[in-house]
């Protein structure tokens, strides 16, 4: 008759260890930091400094929630570009150079979804070159029936958000180009732009903080705005993959997706 022997299965420390590996709950993530929150922001932040360009050359109101202040050298020039001094008579000028120097604060109050408001408050430091082209028609005398705004800037924002549980501090470094931007006369009846685009790359570093917990992180964001909007100033803003609509009266950014 065969007989059977049982053979003794021995296994190795590195397979008991393998394992227990596998069969261990994986560890919980205790990151506070956001990837998606600090685009919801960056969105905020750059949709409140677009709606303010070129708005700061041309002396228009700067948003609800804003206290800024001005300071403009501008250059007049006629049809063959030479200076229109004192820029007059305005009947010859033709273009209007103007740099801008804006420095000031602002504030405001972010719905989210399910009811939350966010609320955030931040310095801001900017400063642009923007270029003004009076556009007139073929008539006798020629009539003026729109302006457009080409421009550069440059942003050293720092902004504080509250949240629910976790706050957030960001240093943006951003460089803005407003490209075309176009408004029809006269302005009383026509308060947005018909045409043109607004972009902006931000350099943020942020810093997230829950308790005793301090996380940061050195990010770059891409946003453009494209003109026009609807009847009520809402205007198409993109980030970095992601649609959102621009108010251009309130400032408000919202309906990202």
């Amino acid at each position: 008759m065969k007989t059977i022997h049982a053979v003794p299965i021995i296994l190795s420390a590195g397979l008991l260890a393998a394992l227990a590996c596998n069969t261990a709950t994986a560890p919980v993530s205790t990151s506070i930091y956001s990837d998606s929150t600090l685009t919801a922001d960056v969105a905020a932040t750059s949709g409140d400094a677009v709606a303010t360009l070129p708005s700061s050359a041309v002396g228009l109101p700067s948003g609800t929630g804003n206290t800024l202040g001005y300071t403009r050298t501008r250059t007049c020039y006629d049809g063959s570009g030479a200076v229109v001094p004192g820029c007059s008579p305005l009947s010859s000028v033709r273009q209007i150079v103007t740099h801008v120097s804006l420095d000031g604060s602002r504030s405001f109050s972010t719905s989210t979804t399910g009811g939350t408001t966010i609320s955030w408050s931040g310095a801001i430091h900017r400063v642009a070159d923007d270029t003004m082209t009076r556009n007139f028609n073929s008539a006798t005398p020629p009539v003026e029936v729109s302006r457009t705004h080409g421009a550069t800037a440059t942003g050293h924002d720092t902004t504080s958000f509250a949240g629910e549980s976790v706050t957030r501090f960001e240093a943006e470094a951003a460089h803005d180009r407003v490209n075309g931007v176009t408004w029809d006369l006269p302005r009383s009846t026509n308060p947005f732009p018909v045409s043109g685009s607004i972009t902006r790359v931000d350099s943020v570093h942020a810093t997230f903080t829950k308790g005793t917990l301090t996380e940061t992180r050195d990010v770059v964001r891409t946003v453009e705005v494209d003109f026009p909007p609807d009847a009520q100033g809402n205007a198409v803003l993109k980030i970095n993959g992601k649609t959102c609509t621009l108010n251009l009266v309130t400032h408000a950014v919202v309906n990202c997706h």
